[in-house]
């Protein structure tokens, strides 16, 4: 799997402008950035993985011994539970966590698009470190929007359906973003403003394709606003954008904390 070089396009949260990058870095001809099902998918395979490895690891002398009693010739015991050798097992169940991105970048180079990946927002630290731990060659473009906008978007979607599940949502976002900023000082990673995208998308693109060499790009993907999915497959709203809603009084509170620790990096991400 260490020959494998994904590109992760994340976020500290999610609705902060993961899909439009992703839209506007699949114009480019030779790249093709993946949905989040492919996310989901590694993350439940690398948990699995995890808990496995604890099993085996916890009960590996025991395990260790039935197989050496059973190879030389004396299997008449208890062996429900049989095991081969723990470490190549576990080899096994680690590549087997990464096979469908090696899928994914098959696909990508069938197509013709050798730059490939996939998007997730809030994708969170121990996953990023398992990604690069994995695949060293894994690039991370991490888009940052405006706490106040991202979490009126994320309210209007029912990411946040409470006031009391703001100051969760506001430490999550902080968390990520702080631990991106850091894993960047030694590790491939774009911070790309939301903000400064929209509204200096040349500067943005020119500074996309310093980070990789992604081929010209469709601007015009900047300009339709997409939210929601297509023919009202999503039932809450009938169109394909879902306008944002105001923040009460305490939720705005959670926001400016959580972006006063920040120290306003979500506007600062460029330049």
């Amino acid at each position: 799997m260490r020959e494998l070089s994904p590109l992760l396009v994340t976020s500290p949260s999610v609705r902060s402008g993961t899909t439009l990058l992703q839209r506007l870095l699949c114009s480019a001809a030779n790249t093709l950035v993946y949905g989040e099902e492919i996310g989901k998918d590694l993350e439940l395979q690398l948990q699995i993985f995890a808990s496995r490895k604890l099993v085996y690891g916890h009960s590996r002398q025991r395990f260790t011994s039935d197989l050496q009693r059973v190879v030389h010739g004396s299997g008449d015991g208890w062996i429900l539970d049989l095991m081969p050798d723990i470490d190549g097992y576990l080899q096994a169940l680690h590549e087997g966590a990464f096979a469908g991105l090696a899928h994914c970048r098959q696909h990508a180079e069938s197509a013709g698009r050798p730059i490939w990946g996939f998007k997730y927002p809030g994708w969170p630290p121990h996953l990023v470190r398992l990604l690069f731990d994995a695949m060293p060659a894994t690039h991370v473009i991490c888009i940052v929007r405006d706490l106040a906008d991202t979490a009126r978007s994320a309210k209007a979607w029912g990411a946040i359906g409470s006031e009391e599940q703001m100051q969760p949502f506001c430490a999550q976002w902080l968390h990520n973003l702080a631990f991106l900023r850091q894993w960047q000082q030694a590790h491939p990673v774009l911070m790309l403003s939301y903000e400064a995208l929209v509204a200096e998308p040349g500067r943005a693109i020119a500074q996309l394709r310093g980070f990789l060499p992604f081929d010209a790009m469709d601007l015009a993907v900047l300009e339709r606003r997409i939210n929601n999915a297509a023919a009202a497959i999503d039932t809450r709203r009938a169109q394909g954008y879902i306008e944002p809603v105001a923040l009460t009084a305490g939720e705005q509170s959670w926001v400016d904390a959580a972006m006063a620790s920040a120290g306003q990096v979500g506007r600062q991400a460029i330049g």
